[in-house]
């Protein structure tokens, strides 16, 4: 993936930092899933969504300010993770997430869902149906797609640097939906003050 600088407000320093190079002033954080399982999880810090696990190790790794941070990851079946971990001046630190699975979840009968398939660009933005997180582009791209009880849904797609895409769907049962964009490229105009480079 090529660098991207990618506005975050409040919690980056407000200039590009390559993940790279060192600098005794921020502080570095890798994150690394416990099992492949985890890899989904999307991220979140101090409020701010800033990608999922997998995106965030080795030269994707967050280049943060020192002080305390508030981590949220999310993944849909399992419960959410809040942590708040420490970042020190010139300090790397390396965070093991492991999710814990939701007890007695429900799931509808395939014959009263919609099948939705999100052919977006690019295709490690987030996606909220009616403001809740629920995974990736990546995941729900294929002939699978994302299965939906019939009902009428908010869908937004979101990734730091890029404007986000909403649109409303109203889903019948047995039916197969579609959305097809490529995010533009911006969104840093409601973030004003911080960058932070990943790869």
């Amino acid at each position: 993936m090529s660098m991207q600088r990618i506005l975050l407000a409040g919690i980056f320093l407000g200039m590009a930092i390559g993940a790279e190079a060192a600098n005794p002033v921020l502080g570095e954080i890798e994150v690394l899933p416990a099992t492949r399982l985890e890899n989904l999880a999307g991220v979140w810090v101090d409020g701010q969504y800033v990608g999922y696990v997998k995106n965030l190790r080795g030269r994707g790794k967050l280049v943060l300010v020192p002080g305390e941070h508030e981590f949220i990851f999310k993944l849909v079946g399992y419960q959410d993770l809040s942590q708040s971990i420490v970042v020190d001046p010139g300090e790397k630190v390396r965070y093991r997430v492991a999710m814990l699975e939701e007890q007695d979840l429900t799931y509808p009968d395939k014959a009263e869902t919609a099948k939705v398939r999100i052919l977006i660009e690019p295709e490690d933005a987030a996606i909220f149906v009616d403001d809740n997180f629920v995974g990736h582009v990546d995941r729900f791209n294929g002939f699978g797609g994302m299965r939906l009880k019939a009902g009428t849904y908010r869908f937004t797609i979101a990734l730091p640097g890029y404007e986000s895409f909403e649109t409303e769907l109203a889903l019948r049962a047995g039916q197969t939906y579609e959305i097809k964009t490529e995010l533009a490229r911006g969104g840093f105009a409601d973030q004003p003050e911080a960058l932070v480079t990943r790869e």
